[in-house]
């Protein structure tokens, strides 16, 4: 029996790894059939009593059928906002915690659609979701949306304050000992993140190594949240 079991066991071990390799593959080429058009970050500038629309698609240009799974990640607000969320099969009546897109058949587009309206209060509001395809549960990637809404008869305070910190060399601190914000992120002027980190007025934040430039910093936190352009350079 053993002369029979020898040349099995030999064969299997030659078919796995190819099976393997086969499956890996196959993963990867799911993990980059899709791209996130125009940015995976949007921001909207618009004034109060004016809502805005925008779209993150998920462009398709191969021929795999694929199917999204988003989440909510976080949601940051003015009192009064309104927002609601779509994807290519529903537009739901508010920011719903997830869903499933329908299959994206080849050809097609996928669909991430935010609408806000911000009544009659200026600020800046933030809304992240997580989104994977679901045969590439582990590739997650985050959708965020900005909405900026200024007064039609001057900046609102909670945009034009600026907020108690301080940056040098590398370090970033808080100098408020009772600021509530928690998260900080830059973005550059593409509206695509380039740092995130959480923060706290009671530690000393050690900024990331980036090209001098200008950039978008956005301190969020108890459902509140401001922006400011800055020139960054810790050279």
């Amino acid at each position: 029996m053993s002369h029979i079991k020898r040349p099995i066991l030999k064969l299997i071990q030659q078919f796995v790894p190819v099976v393997m390799i086969l499956f890996i593959t196959a993963g990867i080429a799911v993990a980059q059939s899709y791209y996130h058009s125009p940015n995976d970050t949007l921001i909207s500038n618009t004034t109060v009593n004016n809502s805005v629309t925008m779209n993150i698609t998920q462009v398709h240009p191969t021929n795999d059928t694929l199917q999204f799974v988003w989440k909510k990640l976080s949601v940051s607000m003015p009192n009064d906002w309104t927002a609601t969320i779509c994807d290519n099969n529903t537009c739901f009546p508010s920011l719903i915690d997830s869903s499933t897109t329908l299959p994206v058949l080849p050809g097609d587009d996928g669909l991430m659609l935010v609408h806000c309206y911000p009544n009659t209060n200026a600020g800046t509001g933030m809304i992240r979701y997580t989104i994977y395809e679901i045969h590439s549960p582990l590739q997650v990637d985050t959708l965020t949306w900005i909405i900026n809404a200024e007064s039609t008869v001057g900046i609102s305070e909670s945009v034009s304050i600026n907020p108690a910190y301080t940056i040098i060399g590398d370090q970033f601190q808080l100098t408020d000992s009772k600021s509530e914000f928690t998260n900080l992120t830059l973005l550059d002027l593409n509206g695509k993140e380039v740092f995130s980190s959480s923060i706290s007025a009671s530690i000393c934040l050690e900024m990331p190594l980036l090209p001098a430039h200008f950039y978008y910093l956005i301190l969020s936190g108890n459902n509140t949240i401001i922006r400011q352009k800055i020139w960054y350079s810790i050279n």
